[in-house]
């Protein structure tokens, strides 16, 4: 009960945080993000740090698919592409530790992993979906606090619509692995309560970026398309409570995430292209 309400919290908190500032776009592949640790910046570590947790979700989800038998090769594919992502991205962002907080949140995060990776690699099963569900929380917990202690370096406005719009490429993500906890039987009611919460935070953030003074036409083009690719997944996600019926309409919301990961990833990269503009 304890963590439930740990969590509850934590979403909590990043639902108001995300009402607080604003975003913009361009273009990328979710699977392709390689960054030269010669390219490392603030505002290119918060991109980073803020697909770490994306990516934290994204492999759950996977694992979710293969366990439950959806869309396995996909789902085979999606979750070594991520694990691997997952694990690049952390020898690059220790490459670059500007001060003690981010050493001290990287430190975390590599500890975290340690105790995640063996149960993401495990084959799928409901005990290892069980186990994985609060390591999972603590591992997207410690890259979020990378992302904060990357954004604390410089307290620039757009360092920190970096972190703001990460959230939404999280959350993308973050949604379809709750919908696929229920459909597994698995944490049922949190799976219910931080599914909604995700949906309340993604539309939040949306609304955000777009009453932003600096929403460009560019910008609200772009938050026009997600918006158009949101509206038909949280359809998916809303479409019954009834277990078999969630099953049957499983893939659909796994492919829904993944078109819309990609539209929030265009939305990351073109704020970080401004941020190192500045």
């Amino acid at each position: 009960m304890k963590k439930f309400i740990d969590r509850l919290l934590f979403c909590s908190r990043l639902l108001l945080a995300g009402l607080v500032f604003a975003v913009l776009p361009a273009t990328v592949n979710a699977d392709s993000q390689l960054v030269s640790t010669t390219d490392m910046d603030i505002a290119t570590a918060a991109n980073l740090s803020g697909r770490q947790r994306m990516l934290s979700q994204r492999m759950v989800k996977a694992y979710l698919m293969l366990g439950q038998g959806i869309a396995t090769d996909d789902a085979r594919t999606t979750l070594q592409k991520s694990i691997d992502q997952f694990e690049f991205q952390l020898t690059t962002l220790k490459t670059f530790q500007p001060n003690p907080k981010v050493r001290s949140a990287l430190a975390n995060l590599d500890f975290e992993w340690t105790k995640f990776k063996p149960l993401i690699i495990a084959i799928p099963s409901k005990a290892g979906a069980v186990a994985l569900y609060d390591a999972n929380e603590a591992l997207q917990s410690a890259a979020h606090h990378v992302t904060l202690a990357y954004e604390d370096v410089t307290l620039a406005p757009l360092d920190h619509q970096v972190n703001l719009a990460g959230r939404l490429r999280m959350l993308s993500q973050r949604t379809a692995k709750f919908y696929l906890y229920r459909t597994w039987d698995l944490y049922v009611e949190p799976a219910d309560m931080e599914m909604h919460l995700s949906r309340a935070h993604f539309t939040a953030v949306l609304i955000q970026i777009e009453s932003s003074p600096l929403a460009t036409t560019q910008i609200k083009k772009l938050v026009e398309k997600i918006r158009s690719e949101w509206e038909p997944y949280n359809e998916a996600l809303l479409v019954s409570r009834e277990p078999e019926k969630m099953r049957s309409n499983s893939k659909r919301v796994a492919e829904l995430s993944e078109q819309v990961l990609a539209s929030t990833e265009e939305l990351v990269t073109l704020i970080v292209e401004q941020a190192k503009q500045r």
